[in-house]
C-alpha cells in the first residue's frame, strides 16, 4: 500500500491535467491545458519528452504501444510510444472531447464529447465506429468494462448510464449526479472506474462518497466512505489486483480503502489543498501517481 508521499513536481501550466502509467510502469505520463503530453521515467526526471497534441490536452490513455488523446482540436489522437510520432486521427466531434480510455486488452478506444456523445472506436480500423447517443449534456468521463461487453459514462445531465457496446443500446441509468450545463462547471469530474479482472464492480463518484454498482444486477451494494473527505470526489482508480480503491478531488485528498471490508486504509492531503484531477496506480499495484489543478504531479509509495 502507498504510505510514503514523494515532493510534488510542476509539469503543466495551471489547469486541468491528466496522468497514467505505461503498461511496464516504466514511464508516468502526463497532459495538461498547455497541450503538451510529457513522458517521465520518473518524478526526478529533469529530461522528459514533450509531445505537443494542441492547444490544450484533456484527457489521455496508454496501451500497447499506442497513445491516445483528447485535445481541443475536437480530434481523439493517435500516436506511437514512446516515440511520440503522430500515427493519425482515431475519430472527431463537433466540440472538444473530454475524456478516452482503453478497453482491457486495447483493441478499442472509448471517448466522451461536450458535443454529448460517446464513441467506441476500434484501434485497427477507425472506420469502425460504434456512436451511443442518450446523454443531454457534456460527457464527463467513460469507462470499459474488463470484458468488453458493457461501457459506462457519466455526463453533466447528472446521469451515469452503462450501454451494451454490441447492441448500443442502455442496459441501466442512476441519476446520481448534480446537473450542469458544462465541464468546466460541473463540481466533479466523475471520473468512473471499472474493478479489474471479473469486472464485478463499477465505482462511481458521487459527492464526498464511492458508490459500488454490481455487474449485471446493476444494484447499488456498497458505499466508501471517510469523516475526513467532505468535498467532491473527482477520480476514482482500481488496484491492479482489485482489492483497492483509490480516489482523489478537491481539496486535495487522496483516500484509499480496502474494498471488501469497506476500510480507509490510507489518506493523505495535497499540501497546498489543490484538486486532485488525475489519478492511476502503477501496474505493480505498490504506487499511485496522481495530477492537480495547478499542474502538478506527485507519487505516494
Amino acid at each position: 500500500m502507498p504510505c510514503e508521499r514523494m515532493p510534488m513536481r510542476y509539469g503543466h501550466s495551471e489547469g486541468h491535467t491528466d496522468v497514467c502509467f505505461d503498461d511496464s510502469g516504466k514511464f508516468i505520463v502526463s497532459c495538461g491545458s498547455d497541450g503538451d503530453v510529457r513522458i517521465w521515467e520518473s518524478l526526478d526526471d529533469d529530461d522528459s519528452k514533450s509531445i505537443c497534441v494542441g492547444e490544450k490536452a484533456y484527457s489521455l490513455a496508454l496501451k500497447n504501444g499506442k497513445l491516445v488523446t483528447a485535445a481541443s482540436n475536437n480530434t481523439v489522437q493517435i500516436h506511437t510510444f514512446p516515440d511520440g510520432d503522430p500515427d493519425g486521427i482515431l475519430t472527431r466531434f463537433t466540440t472538444n472531447p473530454t475524456h478516452v480510455t482503453f478497453n482491457s486488452i486495447g483493441s478499442r478506444v472509448a471517448a466522451g464529447s461536450s458535443d454529448f456523445m460517446v464513441k467506441v472506436v476500434e484501434v485497427s480500423d477507425s472506420s469502425q465506429q460504434k456512436v451511443f447517443r442518450g446523454h443531454d449534456a457534456p460527457v464527463l468521463s467513460v469507462t470499459f468494462d474488463p470484458k468488453d461487453e458493457f461501457l459506462a459514462s457519466a455526463s453533466c445531465d447528472g446521469s451515469v448510464v452503462v450501454w451494451n457496446i454490441e447492441e448500443q443500446t442502455q442496459a441501466t441509468s442512476w441519476p446520481v449526479l448534480q446537473k450542469t450545463n458544462d465541464v468546466s462547471n460541473a463540481k466533479s469530474l466523475c471520473r468512473l472506474a471499472w474493478q479489474p479482472g471479473a469486472g464485478k464492480l463499477l465505482a462511481v463518484p458521487v459527492d464526498s462518497k464511492v458508490h459500488l454498482y454490481e455487474r449485471g444486477s446493476w444494484d447499488h451494494v456498497s458505499t466508501l466512505s471517510d469523516d475526513l473527505v467532505t468535498q467532491p470526489i473527482n477520480a476514482v482508480a482500481w488496484s491492479p489486483s482489485g482489492q483497492f480503491l483509490a480516489a482523489g478531488g478537491v481539496g486535495g485528498f487522496l483516500t484509499v480503502w480496502d474494498v471488501d471490508s469497506k476500510l480507509c486504509v490510507e489518506r493523505q492531503k495535497q499540501e497546498k489543498g489543490y484538486t486532485v484531477c488525475g489519478l492511476a496506480w502503477h501496474p505493480s499495484g505498490n504506487q499511485i501517481v496522481y495530477s492537480d489543478t495547478q499542474g502538478s504531479l506527485g507519487v505516494h509509495r
